[in-house]
């Protein structure tokens, strides 16, 4: 499943990448771990209930870097 994102960089050396739907965030030290966090956070909030998984590479990002 694709899911936008924006990937900007803090003026304290962290990035944050964000996604408008679902609606949510990750902080991480470089562009590529935010947009990890994110793709965890993603698939943690797409599974229903903790006995269903979602696969590792049912979260794609489509990233713009502002």
């Amino acid at each position: 499943m694709d899911f936008d994102a924006r990937i900007e960089a803090t003026g304290d050396g962290e990035y944050v990448a964000t996604c408008s739907e679902p609606e949510v965030s990750a902080r991480g030290l470089s562009g590529a771990s935010a947009l990890e966090l994110l793709r965890a956070e993603i698939r943690y909030r797409l599974e229903m209930c903790p006995c269903s998984s979602v696969d590792d590479d049912y979260v794609h990002l489509r990233a713009e870097e502002y």
